[in-house]
C-alpha cells in the first residue's frame, strides 16, 4: 500500500528557483560614484554617452543573472531615480541656502 504512494507527482515537484538581486536603488557607492563622474563630464552630450554606458553595462549584468526583461526594467529604473536623486545632491547649486552656505 505504501508503494502506490511513492510515484505521486507531488513528491516529485520542485518549486520554481527565484533569484533575488540586491536592490540596485540600495547600492549607495556605485550610485555616488555614477552621479559623481556623470556630473564630471563637460558636455551633456558625454553625461548622456556615459548614461548609456552605465545602462548597458547594468542590462548586460541582469541578463546574465537571468532576470526578466520587466524585472531588469524595474530595476534599472530603480537604479537611475537614486542616481538622480543623487546627482541633484552633489550640484553646488542644490544646497539650501545657496553655494555659500
Amino acid at each position: 500500500m505504501i508503494d502506490r504512494y511513492k510515484n505521486l507527482p507531488l513528491f516529485e515537484w520542485t518549486p520554481a528557483c527565484r533569484l533575488i538581486t540586491f536592490p540596485p536603488g540600495k547600492q549607495v557607492g556605485i550610485i555616488r560614484q555614477v552621479a559623481a563622474k556623470w556630473l564630471g563630464h563637460r558636455s551633456s552630450r558625454q553625461a548622456d554617452a556615459y548614461a548609456i554606458q552605465v545602462d548597458d553595462e547594468i542590462q548586460e549584468r541582469f541578463s546574465l543573472l537571468g532576470i526578466l526583461p520587466l524585472e531588469r526594467k524595474r530595476l534599472s529604473e530603480e537604479f537611475w531615480n537614486a542616481v538622480r536623486a543623487e546627482i541633484t545632491k552633489q550640484r553646488p547649486s542644490s544646497r539650501p541656502g545657496g553655494s555659500a552656505a
